[in-house]
C-alpha cells in the first residue's frame, strides 16, 4: 500500500507540474488589463524613443576596379626596362577608398564639415538641413583644414536680422559671444576669425532657432571613415560595394558619388604622373643614347680608317683573290724569268753565236721583236755569205748589224731578267702584306663586331625609346577611369538604424515582460496560499475540494448549502462531500474531524455546511463543537447559545449526552461547545471523550467534529484517535504556505488520520472548472489512503 501511495503521490506531483505552466498562463490571462496598459505605455515609450534617435540610412554604390592587367601600356614600361612595379591588390584599393586624405578632400569640396539643423524640442531629434538650410555660413580667410576646433552658432530670428550666439574654442578654452546681424549677407567677427553669412535663395526660414556647426574636416573625416564600409562581392572579385551610413540620404549619395569621382581622379593623376615621369626619363635617356651612339659611330669610322676595313667579308674575298693572283703572277714571272735566262745563256754561248735565237713564249713584245730582227739578220747574213766573199761590204755591214743586234739582245735580256726579279720581289712583298692582313682578320673582325654591336644596341634602344615616348604621349591624352560605376549611389527608403519594427517589437515584448515578471515574482514570492495551484503543488495529502468565497450570508448565519440549490458553492460542497464519502466509505468510518492551523481559516464554516450537505442525503448527521476555546457554532448556525454543551459533558456536569443534542433540521443535529472551560486540554484527554464518540457514532450516520486549530493548541490531537478522517481547512490569501508543510509533517508523523485538505475562500476564477477533480480525489482515497487506513 505504501508503494501504491507513493505512486499515486508521484502521479499527482507530475500532474501538478503540468498545471504550473497553465496556471501561470491563467494568471496572466486573468490580469490581461495589466498587459494591455503596459504594452500601450511601452509602445508609446518606444515611439518617443524613436523620436529621440537619429535615423541612419545606408547609401550604396557598386564599382568594378580595373586591375593591373587591364592597365595601359605605360604601366609596364619600367617593367620592360627591368624595374618591378608590383601587382595591384584589391585590398590596397579598399584602403585607398578609406584614405583619410581622400575623405577629407571630399568633405572639404562638398562643405560637409558644416551642418545645419533647427534646435530640437523636448529632446526629439531634429533632422539635418542638408541643402535645405535657409542660411549659408562660411569661415573667411582660413583654409578649412585650419579651422580651430568646433564652432557652434545658434541663429535666433529677430524682427530685423538675427541674434547669433557663438561658441568656440580659443587656446584650449571654450568661449562664447553674442552677435547681432542686422542684414544679410553679413559677417560675424570672432576672435578666431571672420565668418560670412548669407541667405539661401528659395529656402524659407522655419520655426525655432537654427544651429550651425563648423568642424575641422580632418575630425569630420574620422567619423565618415568609421561609417564607411568597402567590401568585395566575392573573395576573388574586383567588384566592390561602397556603403556609407549617414543621417541624410541625399548627403550620403553625394558623398559616395564624390568618393568614386575623386578616386578615379586620383587614379588618373597617378597614371599621368607615371606617364609624365616616364616621358621625362625617356627624353633624358634619348639625349644620353644619342651622345653614346655618336661616340660609337665615331669609333666605327676610326676603326675602319685604322684597319682599312669597309666590309670584313669583302675584304677577306679580296685577300683570297689576291693570293690566287699572286700564285699565278709569280708563276708567270718565274716562267718568263727562266725563259729569259735560257735565251740569255743561249745567246752568250759562243757556240751559238751564229745560231738563231729561239723564242719560247717571251711576253715582252720589244724583246720578241728584237730577237726576231736578230734572227732575220742572221738569215740574211747566211744568205749573203753563201753568195759573196768575206770582204763583201754588204756582208760586213750585216755582220756589224748582227753584232750590234746581238749586244742589244743581251742588254735587253739583262734588263728583262732584272725587271722580272724586281717584279717577283715586289709580288712577294705584296703577298707577305696580304698574308699578314689575312692572319689579323679574326682579331679585326672581333673588334669591329664589338663596335658594330654597340652601335646596333644604341641604335635599337634609341628607336625603342622614340616609340615609347610617342605611346606615353598618347596615353597621357586618353586615360580611362580605374573604377567603373556599376550601380549608381542609392539609399533605402527606410533607415537601417534604429529599426522601427525591431524597436517597437522590443518595447512590445518589454511591455509584455514587465507585468509577466511582476506577476511571476508576486506569485513566486507570495507567502500566502493563492489558489488550488499552490495547494496541489505543496501538499502531499489529498485535496478534497475548494470552496469559493460565500457572499450575502443571510441573518449572520454561515449556512450556504440548501436543498435543491444549484449554486456554485452548493455544487462545490457536493463535490467535497462525495470525496469525503469515498474517504469514509468503509463501514463504521463515519467520524470526520475538521480543523485548521490558525483561527479565521473557515473551519467552522466548512464544518457546518459539510454537515448540512451530508444531512441532505437523508443521513442523520451530528455536528459536534469540539473547539472549547473559541466556540462559534451557535453564531454560525444562527441558533441560541446554550449554557451547556460538549464541555459540560466532559466536565461531568451533564451525565446524559442526549441532553446536549439539538435538532436544527430533521436530519441535522448539533452539540454546542458549551461554556469555555479553564482546562480544555485536560477535559478532552478524559475517558469520557472516548465514551462520547463511541456512543454517538452508533446513533448517527455521520459525525462532523469542529475542533480547535492545531497550529495554536494541541486539543485536536487528543481527538485524533476517535475520528476516521481529518479535514484541514486552509484559506486562500490568508493561510501561509508554511502551513502546508506543517500538514505534511502531521501526515508523515501520522499524528492525524487520513488527512484531506480543503481550500476555503477561493476566488471564483481560481476555482472555476475544478469540479472534474472530484472523481480523481475520490479514486485516490478509495484505493490509497482509505484502504491503507483500513488495514491498520
Amino acid at each position: 500500500m505504501k508503494e501504491q501511495e507513493i505512486t499515486n503521490r508521484a502521479a499527482i506531483e507530475d500532474n501538478s507540474e503540468e498545471i504550473d505552466i497553465r496556471q501561470l498562463v491563467f494568471i496572466f490571462i486573468s490580469k490581461w488589463y495589466l498587459f494591455t496598459i503596459s504594452v500601450i505605455l511601452l509602445l508609446v515609450a518606444g515611439y518617443l524613443y524613436l523620436k529621440t534617435q537619429t535615423p541612419i540610412y545606408e547609401s550604396k554604390a557598386s564599382v568594378l576596379i580595373k586591375m593591373e592587367q587591364n592597365a595601359p601600356e605605360e604601366m609596364f614600361l619600367l617593367q620592360d626596362m627591368g624595374f618591378s612595379m608590383g601587382k595591384s591588390n584589391i585590398d590596397n584599393e579598399i584602403g585607398v577608398f578609406k584614405s583619410p586624405d581622400l575623405i577629407a578632400r571630399i568633405i572639404t569640396s562638398l562643405e560637409l564639415y558644416t551642418t545645419y539643423r533647427y534646435s530640437s524640442r523636448f529632446g526629439f531629434h531634429s533632422p539635418e538641413l542638408y541643402k535645405k538650410s535657409p542660411l549659408y555660413v562660411r569661415m573667411e580667410d582660413v583654409e578649412p583644414d585650419k579651422i580651430p576646433g568646433r564652432i557652434h552658432f545658434v541663429f535666433n530670428p529677430k524682427r530685423e536680422g538675427y541674434s547669433v550666439d557663438a561658441t568656440f574654442t580659443q587656446k584650449g578654452d571654450e568661449r562664447s559671444k553674442e552677435v547681432i546681424l542686422d542684414k544679410l549677407p553679413g559677417f560675424i567677427e570672432l576672435p578666431i576669425g571672420k565668418f560670412y553669412v548669407a541667405a539661401q535663395d528659395g529656402v524659407a526660414y522655419g520655426n525655432g532657432s537654427l544651429e550651425v556647426v563648423i568642424s575641422n574636416p580632418t575630425s569630420v573625416a574620422r567619423g565618415y571613415i568609421a561609417n564607411l564600409n568597402v567590401t568585395t562581392f566575392a573573395k576573388q572579385s574586383s567588384l566592390l560595394e561602397i556603403t556609407l551610413r549617414t543621417e541624410n540620404r541625399q548627403k550620403g549619395e553625394d558623398f559616395v558619388q564624390s568618393l568614386i569621382t575623386e578616386y578615379n581622379a586620383d587614379a588618373v593623376k597617378d597614371k599621368n604622373t607615371v606617364a609624365f615621369n616616364t616621358s621625362v626619363f625617356i627624353d633624358e635617356r634619348l639625349k644620353d643614347i644619342a651622345r653614346e651612339l655618336g661616340e660609337v659611330e665615331g669609333q666605327v669610322e676610326d676603326y675602319r680608317k685604322e684597319f682599312e676595313v669597309a666590309d670584313i667579308q669583302t675584304q677577306v674575298g679580296s685577300y683570297i683573290r689576291k693570293n690566287e693572283t699572286y700564285d699565278t703572277r709569280r708563276m708567270e714571272i718565274e716562267t718568263q724569268l727562266n725563259l729569259v735566262k735560257y735565251i740569255d745563256d743561249f745567246i752568250k754561248n759562243p757556240v751559238n753565236k751564229n745560231k738563231l735565237v729561239p723564242n719560247l713564249g717571251l711576253k715582252d713584245p720589244s724583246l720578241v721583236a728584237l730577237i726576231g730582227e736578230y734572227n732575220t739578220l742572221l738569215i740574211n747574213r747566211e744568205r749573203i755569205e753563201g753568195s759573196s766573199s768575206a770582204d763583201n761590204p754588204a756582208l760586213k755591214q750585216v755582220n756589224q748589224q748582227v753584232n750590234n743586234m746581238h749586244q742589244n739582245i743581251i742588254t735587253s735580256l739583262t734588263n728583262e731578267i732584272r725587271a722580272s726579279q724586281i717584279a717577283l720581289s715586289d709580288l712577294e712583298r705584296e703577298n707577305t702584306i696580304t698574308s699578314s692582313r689575312m692572319r689579323n682578320i679574326p682579331t679585326v673582325e672581333r673588334g669591329y663586331t664589338d663596335i658594330l654591336r654597340q652601335q646596333e644596341v644604341k641604335s635599337n634602344l634609341f628607336v625603342y625609346l622614340l616609340q615609347k615616348r610617342e605611346e606615353t604621349n598618347l596615353t597621357q591624352a586618353a586615360v580611362a577611369p580605374k573604377a567603373k560605376l556599376i550601380a549608381k549611389p542609392h539609399s533605402g527608403a527606410f533607415p537601417v538604424a534604429p529599426r522601427r519594427v525591431i524597436v517597437l517589437t522590443i518595447f512590445f515584448l518589454i511591455g509584455m515582460a514587465i507585468p509577466a515578471a511582476i506577476l511571476f515574482f508576486i506569485d513566486y514570492f507570495q507567502t500566502k496560499i493563492e489558489g488550488m495551484k499552490d495547494l496541489e503543488s505543496l501538499t502531499n495529502s489529498s485535496v478534497v475540494g475548494d470552496i469559493v468565497k460565500a457572499d450575502g450570508l443571510n441573518g449572520g448565519t454561515s449556512i450556504v448549502v440548501k436543498p435543491n440549490d444549484d449554486s456554485v458553492i452548493s455544487e462545490m460542497f457536493r463535490t467535497m462531500r462525495n470525496n469525503i464519502l469515498f474517504m469514509t466509505s468503509e463501514r463504521d468510518f463515519n467520524v470526520i474531524l475538521v480543523t485548521s492551523t490558525v483561527p479565521k481559516e473557515g473551519k467552522t464554516f466548512i464544518s457546518i455546511n459539510l454537515a448540512r450537505s451530508l444531512s441532505l442525503m437523508d443521513k442523520k448527521v451530528l455536528l459536534v463543537g469540539a473547539d472549547l476555546r473559541n466556540p462559534q457554532l451557535s453564531r454560525a448556525l444562527g441558533i441560541p447559545k446554550r449554557e451547556i454543551g460538549f464541555s459540560s459533558y466532559l466536565a461531568g456536569h451533564i451525565q446524559d449526552y442526549n441532553e446536549l443534542i439539538e435538532k436544527v433540521e430533521p436530519s441535522f443535529f448539533v452539540v454546542q461547545s458549551g461554556p469555555i472551560p479553564p482546562n480544555p486540554n485536560e477535559l478532552l484527554s478524559k475517558v469520557k471523550t472516548g465514551e462520547f464518540f463511541n456512543s454517538i457514532r452508533k446513533e448517527f450516520d455521520y459525525i462532523v467534529v469542529d475542533s480547535a486549530p492545531v497550529g495554536v493548541v494541541s486539543d485536536t490531537f487528543l481527538l485524533a484517535k476517535y475520528v476516521h478522517a481529518t479535514l484541514f481547512v486552509v484559506r486562500e490569501g490568508f493561510s501561509e504556505k508554511d502551513t502546508i508543510q506543517f500538514i505534511n509533517n502531521l501526515a508523515t508523523d501520522k499524528r492525524l488520520k487520513n488527512i484531506g485538505v480543503i481550500l476555503n475562500h477561493a476566488s471564483f476564477q481560481k476555482s472555476h472548472g475544478r469540479y472534474k477533480y472530484g472523481y480523481k480525489y475520490s479514486y485516490r482515497y478509495r484505493y490509497g489512503y482509505a484502504q491503507g487506513y483500513g488495514n491498520k
